[in-house]
């Protein structure tokens, strides 16, 4: 499997759907046990507004993060996508998107890093 293809597979196919299915462990999986998670929020919704973005270390505090959250994504109904990546070696940047129940997306970006094949430096922002 090519880098491209792993980190395809990483974020898209683990870790954006298992958020989207509300199986955090799923999404857990895909990141590094030491990793760097940033995130800015994208989409507003309950009391989580776009401001400053949150940041954790290790993938049990991202998985505890996310876990506290499942009831409130399955209300929200969005769905996170891979729009197009870059990659080269072990780190790439993606454009994606979250689409809303009624169709409309608001777009992000990723900066992301990848060790021991599992994502290590996890970097979103909304665009």
């Amino acid at each position: 499997m090519s880098a491209k293809q792993l980190a395809y597979e990483l974020l898209q196919s683990t870790y954006y759907d298992g958020i989207d299915a509300g199986d955090m462990a799923k999404a857990a999986s895909a990141l590094h046990e030491e990793v760097e998670w940033s995130h800015a929020q994208v989409w507003a919704h309950h009391e989580f507004e776009r401001g400053e973005p949150s940041a954790l270390h290790g993938r049990r505090a991202v998985q505890d993060f996310l876990g506290a959250r499942v009831g409130q994504l399955a209300q929200a109904r969005i769905r996170h996508k891979v729009r197009d990546m870059a990659c080269e070696g072990d780190k790439g940047a993606i454009l994606g998107y979250v689409r809303g129940p009624d169709g409309t997306e608001k777009d992000f970006m990723v900066w992301f890093e990848i060790r021991d094949g599992k994502i290590a430096r996890y970097v979103l922002r909304p665009l």
